[in-house]
């Protein structure tokens, strides 16, 4: 037991803590969820259970996904031997197959509420879990083998920390952007009757709406400015904290492989999350869920070239390769959030202003801009299929830990 004890990893430590408090503290968290809208049913909310559930199953979901993390790290911490690494089994692809049957009953069960307690937390899960799932199987397949331990515990941090450091990072960058926007509101009068409705949405009017799109039209710097933190700060943020998933391997020395594969790990736990949290219960989730396939096939890769970037600057000191593959990932993720504007902004203006002569040009850009967002997801597909490959061609293909 004392050389058991004289072996252990820290890492190995490290996730055996944090993944089992995460489980504890999902799992709490649901619980806490669940009975707060509950309670909420019984005293009249009608809408409060039933938009909880999804939540409820989502964050439960998450913290269960630390469960192999957690075994595997106790089992190193037993002096057990850990599971050899093997390559992933090309089986796992059939799981496309299940994105119709899931996609159908997810639109059943949200818009003709078709046993919505049992069939949308399912639906919802499945959906987003399936493009993950075969994502790293994409990556996996080619003959590199990686050990349990670093497969889990990459997918988490970009499941779990990933998520968390975009977070506070994106708050604390979005403050002057929200400062600069109540200045500009509360200087204009169509500001100010938009500050008093949001206060009391019973005095939203249709009125409303199209005073405050003639007044965006008109102060054309409040739109650049959102659209400067989306299209820009944004990506920025999240492919820097995407490469947290390879970060604790950085003093190894990581090969080219290794750490374009880790990113993408870390990537697909990131995409899970936004899957899972980002695409709300409605008419709309078919439709959302969809392009959140897309949205993770584009973390993913961008992740991954990010990651490989970072890990080229530490093994062989080329800074050069990092900023060349930070700025692709950026600009790929910025074209995709790009493109996701454009298709909103058309819609709502088309749904708001239907006789408006910019309404038909808007609503060709929306339909330009899904056609935009499907060639980028094939393109970071054929990325994620031929990028492994290439690289393993000149590095070992197994890594042990």
């Amino acid at each position: 037991m004392n050389q058991a004890n004289n072996s252990r990893d820290p890492l190995d430590v490290i996730l055996f803590i944090v993944s089992l408090s995460g489980i504890l503290l999902c799992l709490v968290s649901a619980s806490g969820i669940f009975i707060t809208s509950a309670f909420a049913q019984l005293v009249g909310d009608s809408v409060g259970l039933h938009f909880a559930e999804t939540t409820v199953a989502s964050l439960a979901f998450i913290g269960l996904c630390a469960l192999p993390t957690c075994l595997l790290s106790g089992r190193a911490l037993l002096g057990r031997q850990p599971p050899s690494p093997r390559p992933a089994s090309s089986s796992w692809l059939a799981a496309v197959a299940l994105l119709p049957f899931t996609l159908t009953l997810g639109h059943l069960a949200y818009t003709q509420n078709v046993l919505p307690s049992l069939i949308s937390p399912l639906a919802h899960i499945l959906t987003a879990t399936v493009p993950a799932l075969v994502v790293v199987t994409i990556v996996r397949r080619n003959g590199l083998s990686l050990s349990p331990r670093r497969l889990w515990g990459q997918f988490l941090a970009g499941l779990w920390a990933a998520p968390l450091f975009s977070l506070i990072l994106e708050i604390i960058f979005i403050i002057p952007v929200v400062l600069a926007l109540a200045l500009a509101l509360l200087n204009n009068e169509t500001g100010q009757a938009l500050v008093q409705a949001m206060a009391n949405p019973d005095s939203w009017s249709a009125t409303l709406d199209d005073e405050i799109i003639m007044w965006l039209i008109d102060e054309p710097w409040v739109i650049l400015l959102i659209l400067g933190y989306i299209i820009l700060v944004v990506p920025i943020i999240e492919e820097a904290v995407k490469t947290l998933a390879i970060w604790p391997l950085l003093r190894h020395r990581l090969t080219p492989a290794a750490a374009f594969i880790g990113g993408v790990l870390g990537g697909a736990g990131y995409g899970l999350f936004e899957a899972l949290f980002l695409t709300q219960p409605g008419s709309l989730w078919a439709t959302t869920m969809i392009a959140r396939i897309g949205a993770t096939l584009i973390h993913t890769f961008t992740a991954g070239v990010a990651s490989w970037g970072l890990a080229q600057a530490v093994r062989e000191r080329r800074w050069g390769r990092l900023g060349l593959a930070y700025f692709t990932a950026v600009g790929i993720h910025a074209l995709w959030n790009a493109a996701a504007i454009g298709i909103v902004i058309g819609t709502l203006v088309g749904e708001t202003q239907p006789t408006e002569p910019a309404s038909g040009l808007l609503g060709m850009i929306s339909i330009s801009g899904v056609i935009f967002l499907v060639v980028l997801s094939a393109l970071a597909l054929r990325g994620l299929i031929r990028t492994p490959q290439r690289l393993l061609q000149k590095n070992d293909l197994t890594i042990v830990d």
